[in-house]
Parts: C-alpha cells; sequence; structure tokens
C-alpha cells in the first residue's frame, strides 16, 4: 500500500476493553504518519488511558506519542484490577 494513501495495522484488545469495543482482534487503515495517539482518538477511548491504558506494539511497551507503520499489531492492555 502506498504510504500517501495509508497503512495497515492490526488492533488487540483485551478484558474489559474488549468488551466496551466489541471485539477483541480488529484491522484498521491509518494515514501515514500515525501515532498511537491517533487510534486513541479515532476509537474514541481516552478514558481508558487516563486510567492506565499500556500500550504495546509488536509485543513492546510503547507511548502514546509512538509512530505506527504498516503490518503493526498494536495491542491495548487494559490495568488489571482485583483484590
Amino acid at each position: 500500500m502506498n504510504d500517501a494513501e495509508g497503512f495497515e495495522i492490526s488492533l488487540l484488545a483485551f478484558g474489559p476493553l474488549a468488551e466496551e469495543l466489541g471485539w477483541k482482534r480488529h484491522q484498521m487503515t491509518l494515514r501515514s504518519p500515525s501515532k498511537i495517539e491517533d487510534v486513541v482518538r479515532i476509537l474514541s477511548i481516552h478514558e481508558w488511558s487516563e486510567r492506565g491504558l499500556v500500550f504495546a506494539i509488536n509485543g513492546l511497551h510503547r507511548e502514546m506519542s509512538a509512530e505506527l507503520t504498516d503490518g503493526d499489531e498494536l495491542a491495548f492492555l487494559p490495568p488489571v484490577s482485583g483484590g
């Protein structure tokens, strides 16, 4: 896919976030350049990031400012609660 047009990433969601989004795995096309924060905005999940949502690109923890590239797998890891 041409960078000017966009690129594809895979999204993974877990726990209550997956339930809220209605999916555990999803494909998304983004325009280049895009960052994790752009995906958070598109999905309207700001409140999750404020509550401690952790992000991983291809299995490595990343900040919201990290750039995404074609074929990346972006995982959303909600905070664990319990007692």
